[in-house]
């Protein structure tokens, strides 16, 4: 895992924070002092504004993803290590010395699976019940939810994609628009009316993505 990733695994808001400054700081540069001469400091902030609000959502929703990828692999590991657990208490393993053996491989991220080990020993241990069965049939319950979940990922992947196009769209229009020649980046920084738009623009998006999200989270729970 990189540093920057890693950081925005651990500390998500640091890593927007300083993502949103940077990019601030730059576009202000660029739309103030150096895109045709210099548009004015009323452009530079507004260029300011802009970029920070869309890295500091990029970077969020970066924080998301590996998120998420962390959790499907704390899943996959729980579910294998419970299997090796149940196999160890099958050969007849001490299920204390079983469970000490197990627990440099059990993930950070799985605090869910580790309440439901738990249980299953707990409940092994007052009624007498086979505890290499229980974790057996854990580890099958553990994998089951691994494959909705991933099941759940792939039916919300076309609204991902609809959600990062919601993003993109309007940036490539305007590295268009100044391909051709319209100068939008003039015109949405400077102009009354551009700021407008630019505003209404960012408002709608936030809509769109919200509505995307909700999507993505009513999958995912049932799903989950």
């Amino acid at each position: 895992m990189s540093t920057a990733t890693a950081l925005v695994a651990a500390r998500p808001k640091t890593a927007a924070a300083l993502a949103a400054l940077t990019a601030a700081l730059i576009a202000a540069w660029l739309a103030g002092y150096q895109h045709d001469g210099g548009l004015g400091p009323i452009a530079a902030a507004t260029a300011a504004v802009v970029a920070a609000v869309y890295t500091a959502a990029a970077t969020i929703a970066w924080h998301r993803s590996v998120r998420r990828k962390r959790r499907r692999e704390s899943r996959r590991a729980a579910a294998d290590t419970v299997a090796f657990l149940a196999a160890d208490l099958a050969a007849g393993t001490d299920p204390a010395h079983a469970l000490t053996a197990a627990e440099p491989d059990w993930p950070e991220d799985a605090d869910a699976a580790a309440g439901r080990l738990r249980a299953a020993l707990e409940i092994a241990a007052e009624l007498g019940a086979p505890a290499a069965e229980l974790c057996r049939r854990l580890a099958e319950h553990l994998r089951e939810d691994e494959q909705a979940s991933a099941k759940a990922q792939a039916q919300t992947a076309s609204i991902r994609a609809t959600a990062a196009l919601l993003i993109a769209l309007p940036v490539a229009g305007v590295a268009l628009g100044e391909t051709l020649g319209v100068d939008a980046v003039a015109f949405l920084f400077t102009s009354p009316t551009g700021m407008v738009a630019a505003v209404l623009a960012m408002g709608l998006q936030a809509a769109g993505l919200a509505w995307t999200g909700a999507l993505i989270n009513t999958v995912d729970q049932g799903g989950s």
